[in-house]
């Protein structure tokens, strides 16, 4: 690890575990991410810079990376207790600024979502109560002072950083890049032991199609490992050495979960619920959204790739092979 890079392992209440943020020394002193919104997590956050000789008021700058609770929820309490800046993504902002809006337009995205897949009520009410849960962790209306899209320079720590805008697990994740050392922070686009699922989103533009996570995902996969990097920073868990290697397993991965859900249908014509009980019935109500997450991302796979194609029955979306459906009277 850099001698200017430290790692907090900062804690969540979420199955994930641990967020990790990180501290950048130099000028200006940087954090990226925060943690959720709990006394937890700005205990730990305060005790890990008192070990490093630094308080709250400190640090000059927090650059956010993706608007997920564990990254921000305690963003506007650090802001307060800093005066840093505060730098994000275009499509953070509506997160950080008016969240509650941000948050009522994913979740009737959602149902929408759950409408078209056939989603039993029991399972939407339970996924619902669980993203209740999550925005409890979420943060108050915070200013951005400086939006950060794909090809602008960040100072943070010292040295300069390229932003690349990485959008797969969500359309607003932004990784930064400092060529001279090969240093990648990855945040939640490079894992080492778990492969970051690429939730269902709204497109960032009212009325636009839903975007293919797992497709952009893939494809932003493929662009970071043609970097030239030594060590990558995660969102989650130790940093990943062998970038290349990591992003072909994961890739590997998904077209093998992908030909797995084509072998589920042996005829027929499912609809995205009916695949994600076949591929995940041991997932709690609770996690289903996830498992609609994955699931989907890997039927847009198999569309791409020519393999299914879909149909529309009273609302709901199915899908079916492609040759099944040339056989159709």
């Amino acid at each position: 690890m850099s001698p200017n890079i430290h790692q907090f392992a900062i804690p969540t209440p979420f199955m994930v575990g641990p967020v990790n943020v990180y501290l950048l020394e130099g000028d200006p002193l940087t954090l990226i991410d925060v943690g959720p919104n709990s006394p937890e997590a700005y205990d730990a956050l305060v005790a890990a810079l008192a070990q490093l000789g630094y308080t709250l008021p400190d640090i000059q700058q927090v650059v956010i990376t993706h608007h997920h609770v564990d990254h921000l929820g305690q963003v506007a309490r650090i802001m307060e207790e800093s005066g840093a800046k505060l730098a994000a993504h275009p499509q953070t902002r509506e997160f950080l600024e008016d969240p509650t809006t941000a948050r009522e337009r994913h979740g009737h995205f959602s149902q929408v979502v759950f409408q078209e897949a056939a989603v039993p009520e029991e399972i939407i009410q339970a996924v619902n109560r669980s993203y209740k849960f999550l925005q409890r962790y979420s943060n108050p209306a915070v200013a951005v002072s400086r939006m950060v899209d794909e090809g602008d320079m960040v100072q943070a720590g010292g040295i300069e950083w390229r932003v690349y805008h990485t959008p797969g697990h969500s359309g607003d994740l932004i990784c930064l890049y400092h060529a001279d050392s090969q240093t990648l922070m990855a945040s939640d686009h490079i894992i080492l032991k778990i492969s970051s699922n690429p939730l269902i989103e709204p497109a960032a533009i009212e009325g636009q199609p839903r975007p293919h996570r797992l497709l952009e995902y893939i494809s932003q996969l493929q662009r970071i490992a043609a970097l030239d990097i030594q060590l990558a920073y995660s969102g989650h868990g130790a940093p990943v050495e062998d970038v290349r290697g990591l992003v072909e397993k994961r890739i590997e991965f998904h077209h093998k979960r992908a030909a797995q859900i084509l072998n589920f249908f042996e005829g027929h014509a499912y609809h995205l619920w009916d695949l994600t009980e076949k591929m995940f019935a041991h997932v709690p109500p609770a996690e289903k959204y996830l498992a609609l997450s994955e699931v989907l991302g890997h039927i847009d796979l198999l569309e791409q790739d020519g393999k299914l194609t879909r149909i529309y029955r009273e609302g709901v979306v199915y899908w079916q092979p492609v040759t099944e459906a040339l056989h159709q009277p």
